[in-house]
């Protein structure tokens, strides 16, 4: 990997159904992705061990972490810790980075 790159020149990796879409790089550690979700994308509620920081670029995404819910919109921030519940679906098509420690393997 070098050390400074665009994350869309990077492969990218569909998601679920192809309704997510992301162009991922990787440290020891930690994983940053640049995503596409298509507009009414379901993102089932599931766990992980990593924790994730998601940042929404453009779009509207209604979120939900453990039992909290809310609408994520332009310079909003998902702070999720690992273990915790979480999942939604977009209101509109959106663009975020999303950072997961430790790193995705399995974006790789």
């Amino acid at each position: 990997m070098a050390t400074f790159t665009k994350l869309t020149s990077l492969p990218q990796r569909a998601i679920l159904d192809g309704s997510i879409r992301g162009h991922y790089a990787h440290l020891a550690g930690v994983t940053v992705g640049e995503v596409h979700l298509d507009a009414g994308t379901n993102v089932p509620m599931h766990t992980h061990p990593h924790e994730q920081v998601t940042y929404v670029i453009d779009g509207r995404f209604e979120f939900t972490v453990g039992d909290e819910t809310t609408v994520l919109e332009a310079g909003m921030v998902a702070l999720i810790p690992g273990g915790a519940l979480h999942g939604g679906k977009t209101l509109t098509a959106c663009r975020v980075i999303d950072v997961f420690s430790p790193a995705r393997d399995d974006y790789r």
